[in-house]
């Protein structure tokens, strides 16, 4: 008990060090990333030459930037809607990947209009920034208690009592 009276502030003080660290070490390892789907309207329907030709401009140009499949599509005939769907990517990659499809599209002389439905939804990465500040705030007490130990200076008459292993019977 006199071990942890005496060395709280310093056991705190290392937990609120590494917490923060852990926490900035966080928000900026485990950034945000986005689910992102998108329809086009397209003014004629694709043949299957074409669609066939739309992935396999789509793996080369685009997913074989990226680990695993980044972007893939999907076409229906009977609406003439070709969506766009690309998942766990941040804002940079998806405004790339959006970019590079549309030239893809213009390159092959499809006509369409854009934007007619875009979903983005924001990918939560919670439990690993989570775990990241619980071992950063763990690590913070460990050491705290490691500095603790090493701290052997007398520093007060409770200290020199305590070290002493004096009991004082009144005040004379």
């Amino acid at each position: 008990m006199h071990f942890l009276k005496r060395n709280f502030k310093t056991i705190v003080l290392y937990m609120l060090i590494l917490g923060t660290a852990g926490t900035l070490v966080a928000y900026f390892l485990a950034g945000s990333t986005y689910d992102y789907e998108e329809y086009y309207s397209l003014s004629e329907p694709l043949t299957t030459t074409q669609e066939d030709e739309l992935s396999i401009g789509l793996n080369q140009e685009i997913n074989s930037q990226y680990e695993g499949e980044a972007a893939s599509i999907g076409y229906s005939s009977e609406s003439q809607y070709l969506s766009l769907d690309v998942d766990s990517m941040s804002q940079s990659e998806l405004s790339t990947i959006k970019t590079q499809f549309d030239s893809m599209l213009e390159e092959m002389g499809i006509q369409y209009e854009d934007g007619v439905d875009v979903t983005i939804t924001a990918v939560s990465n919670a439990v690993f920034k989570l775990v990241i500040i619980g071992v950063s705030l763990l690590v913070g007490v460990i050491l705290g208690v490691i500095h603790g130990t090493r701290n052997r200076r007398v520093e007060t008459d409770e200290d020199v009592r305590y070290y002493l292993n004096e009991k004082t019977l009144g005040i004379f």
